[in-house]
């Protein structure tokens, strides 16, 4: 009886965020159980948290531990895709914080919904499963919320919360440094002084204390993961230098265009005139500008200089504030119960088209990344080593998104030895992969040489490598079949 009162007691604004975050989470929870493997990204991130480590090939290990944790504890597929949501349902509700500052609470809390329509909250986080962007999702509103309230108030504890998160953050991805160049513009701007602060040094050497276990990780091994990075510019051609950023670019225009929509059709409905505020230099209108686009702005200028390859969903993250920039740089009326109500619609049409419009993909694709037969492939590639070695295979190795699956759904836990592209793998033996073996596989005969050589430097430069062709079905949500083609080869344990 006292939970029904106090939910009758809530705002009706108050309820209406709270149907928004419901919702949201259940629906962007359930849609990836189509798929009959996880995504390469929460494989990944299992396989990077059983290695029990301060770093992995990629990124800090933070993103893998939790992975790992969410998988060995629930034992579901299920799991991993909640815990995703969860983040994203936590950083919306610190996006409502920060809007608070800029905002009154009706178009604080319109500032979240809209975010439904920016696609990376809805097809990215459904599509990818659980990652480092999706951590940063909550990550990098709850540094700036902290942020906010350092230069505010003050606290002490408020400084403490901030060197924690953002040590954390790190001990996630190296893209958290991106916020703390805007902060650190904004404070040479406005906020001189908090470089005397005691409590700024404060919050620094918590930060560096939590990521200091991965600094000293990336010493020992040479800081081997920047290799990953570093690869994906190899392609270096004058023309990428052009290609790659304004694909960037455009691609983040894309993604903010739902959010855009529901605007425009709440601006249309009051009859609103779409004029924008005149641009000074207030530490507000500064602050979100610097928060948003700065981040952006460093990538398409690593791309410019860079050139090789950008992937667009790195600048997805950056784009939290979205909704309060729209509703701070194009003034609206004063925002009714019905202006709230017609909003909540509006991001619930703008969710169920691309619920639909990534249901159906996950349905109709034939696509190993989800539907993958790992059963019959996984039973085909122990009866082959079984044919030759007549020992239990230990390790798997090529191509991660034909390997990862099979170790982690494997009855027998193989382990793997990730793609070589670029980076190595430190956790494996060299003696005891040696002795024990392993099983590559690659999309084609000539990959299969290549990441044997890879994975086995101790072979003789004679060696001969035979890939073997190995076909396989796989069949999409409405039965309709694909076969696939892959090439394997074992290299037979040497025990002398």
């Amino acid at each position: 009886m006292m939970s029904m009162n106090f939910f009758k007691n809530i705002k009706y604004e108050h309820k209406m965020f709270m149907l928004f975050l419901l919702i949201h989470l259940v629906v962007w929870s359930v849609i990836g159980m189509i798929r009959t493997v996880l995504p390469t990204d929460a494989l990944e991130g299992i396989y990077w948290g059983s290695l029990q480590d301060f770093g992995t090939p990629k990124h800090p290990p933070l993103a893998g531990w939790l992975t790992y944790l969410t998988y060995i504890i629930f034992k579901s597929d299920f799991s991993i895709y909640f815990i995703s949501q969860l983040f994203v349902v936590a950083g919306f509700f610190y996006v409502y914080r920060i809007a608070k500052y800029f905002l009154d609470e009706n178009r604080a809390i319109c500032s979240v919904i809209l975010l439904e329509g920016c696609w990376v909250y809805g097809y990215i986080t459904g599509y990818y499963g659980f990652n480092p962007d999706v951590i940063l999702l909550l990550f990098l509103p709850m540094i700036t919320f902290y942020f906010i309230k350092c230069m505010e108030e003050n606290k002490p504890v408020d400084w403490i919360k901030l060197g924690l998160i953002v040590g954390i953050s790190f001990m996630n991805k190296y893209q958290t440094v991106l916020t703390l160049a805007a902060m650190f513009i904004w404070a040479c701007i406005y906020k001189r002084e908090v470089f005397k602060n005691k409590y700024f040094y404060l919050s620094v050497l918590i930060a560096f204390i939590l990521f200091l276990p991965h600094l000293l990780w990336l010493i020992k091994y040479d800081f081997f993961p920047l290799l990953y990075f570093e690869g994906e510019f190899e392609d270096n051609t004058i023309l990428k230098h052009i290609i790659a950023p304004f694909i960037f670019f455009i691609v983040q225009v894309s993604l903010i265009i739902g959010s855009c929509l529901i605007f425009g059709l709440l601006k249309i409905r009051q009859k609103s005139e779409f004029k924008l505020i005149e641009i000074t230099k207030d530490k507000k209108t500064v602050f979100l500008l610097l928060f948003t686009f700065v981040p952006l702005l460093i990538h398409i200028l690593m791309g410019a200089f860079g050139g090789g390859t950008m992937r667009p969903r790195w600048g997805f993250v950056f784009w939290y504030m979205i909704g309060i920039m729209l509703f701070y740089f194009f003034p609206t009326k004063e925002i009714t119960k019905d202006d709230l109500k017609y909003v909540f619609k509006s991001a619930m049409c703008v969710m169920l088209t691309i619920f639909i419009s990534l249901g159906t993909l996950l349905t109709v694709e034939k696509n190993y990344r989800s539907r993958y037969n790992v059963p019959q492939v996984y039973n085909d590639m122990k009866q082959a080593w079984a044919e030759q070695v007549g020992t239990n295979l230990k390790y798997f190795g090529g191509y991660i998104e034909w390997t990862l699956p099979l170790t982690i759904y494997g009855k027998d836990h193989e382990q793997i030895i990730l793609d070589t592209n670029g980076y190595k793998n430190v956790w494996i033996d060299e003696n005891d992969l040696r002795k024990s073996g392993i099983l590559v596989l690659d999309r084609t005969p000539e990959k299969v040489e290549r990441q044997v050589k890879k994975s086995c430097p101790f072979l003789e430069e004679d060696y001969q490598i035979n890939p073997i062709e190995y076909k396989f079905t796989i069949w999409n949500a409405l039965r309709q079949p694909r076969e696939y083609t892959i090439y394997y080869h074992i290299v037979l344990p040497n025990k002398n």
